[in-house]
């Protein structure tokens, strides 16, 4: 990448970029696609929270981070990262995507980047879950630690948001409910609706990463966004199951 953007990033900062990219690709992949195959959420859904939680915020500060660098050329402020954005996922994900938003006309081909806003911007289901994404990595991680120290916290448990979440996906699908429906009645099926559950939100979290991606192959992200769109939406066979 050294010597091809009219930016001030040194060497070691493109160094750095390449390997938290590819740090954030692979917990985000690795989460959506243990929670699409995961048959017990109840077991899993501290693994799943913890990758996605932490993918996310990272690829969230890089999406942003190279949208400052196309305007400034150097790269985000640390005071920025810890002072201002921290770890809240629901003010750095409305703030991105008001970015692609506003920089849709950069797009090579603009209706690619709109029509993959339109399924975030129209998904029911997507701010449940960055709100439990928001909890579990801000806090709620440690909110049977605090509790049991006698020291709780005051929000309800990462759980109750992720449970939020999957009742918003019921009320939105007709099927999905009547599958519930039969499921109470038939525990055979009881594999078949935990698997369009969970299929359904990771399909939701797998919609933002290809927004993301789409925004920086179509350079809404800036020019070192070209690149790293494509880059970042190719993982190993390990994790796509190929």
């Amino acid at each position: 990448m050294t010597g091809r953007y009219d930016d001030d990033l040194s060497q070691l900062q493109e160094i750095n970029l390449l390997q938290e990219s590819d740090s954030a690709k692979h917990l985000v992949a690795y989460g959506i696609r243990t929670l699409r195959t995961t048959a017990f959420i109840e077991t899993t859904r501290d693994p799943i929270m913890t990758m996605l939680s932490i993918g996310f915020e990272k690829m969230l500060k890089l999406a942003l981070g190279l949208l400052y660098v196309e305007a400034n050329r150097v790269w985000l402020p640390a005071a920025v990262l810890k002072n201002e954005y921290r770890h809240d996922l629901v003010k750095m994900e409305s703030l991105l995507r008001a970015e692609i938003h506003s920089n849709i006309g950069r797009a090579t081909h603009a209706p690619y980047v709109t029509q993959a806003l339109s399924l975030i911007d129209d998904d029911p289901v997507w701010p449940a879950l960055v709100s439990a994404l928001n909890r579990y990595g801000k806090e709620g991680r440690f909110y049977y630690l605090d509790a049991l120290a006698e020291n709780p916290q005051p929000e309800d448990s990462p759980a109750s948001f992720w449970d939020a979440a999957e009742q918003i996906a019921l009320d939105h699908d007709a099927e999905l409910t009547d599958l519930r429906r039969r499921m109470l009645d038939d525990f055979s099926l009881s594999d078949e609706f935990y698997r369009s559950l969970n299929g359904g939100l990771a399909s939701s979290l797998q919609n933002f990463w290809d927004l993301v991606t789409m925004a920086g192959i179509q350079g809404v992200l800036g020019a070192r966004g070209e690149v790293w769109g494509h880059d970042f939406k190719n993982v190993g066979r390990q994790i796509d199951g190929d």
